[in-house]
């Protein structure tokens, strides 16, 4: 077989899965913390993502896409710009909460999450992809022949 004949295609290789984290979260208003579940979940397929959903009464719910590298940064120091600001609170809990907040200046949500649950996931998905493997797990053949397909 001449080299230019042969195509090797690398797949990444399997992880195991990221359970996802159900907590529940506190959205602040007016100094009072109403309870909000809420999921966290991770999928290796799409590594640079993390997905939140907040399940709010009556029975709605509500899906922020957080990246995995943001969410780190904001357990320890201030951190996103725009739409989502994160930092963390040294009260409430045994290493204290994350507050996040989440909207547009004139119409915004402040939610607080426990930081150390939020830790000990966050380690669960750098487990499962470490930090500068993301790029392996794209498979990038794929995702050009989208980016250029004709609808």
């Amino acid at each position: 077989m001449s080299e230019s004949s042969r195509h090797e295609t690398t797949q990444p290789p399997p992880t195991p899965p990221v359970r996802s984290w159900h907590t529940t979260a506190r959205q602040v208003q007016g100094g009072i913390g109403l309870p909000v579940e809420s999921t966290f979940q991770y999928d290796p397929d799409d590594p640079w993502a993390v997905r939140v959903t907040f399940r709010l009464p009556p029975g709605r719910a509500v899906d922020w896409t957080f990246s995995r590298e943001l969410l780190r940064s904001g357990t320890r120091v201030l951190s996103g710009e725009g739409d989502i600001r994160l930092w963390p609170l040294r009260r409430g809990g045994r290493e204290g909460r994350v507050r996040m907040r989440l909207g547009p200046a004139r119409a915004f949500a402040v939610v607080d999450v426990d930081r150390a649950g939020l830790r000990s996931w966050l380690g669960e998905t750098y487990v499962a992809v470490p930090e500068g493997g993301e790029a392996a797990r794209i498979g990038w053949a794929a995702e050009t022949s989208r980016l250029f397909a004709r609808p």
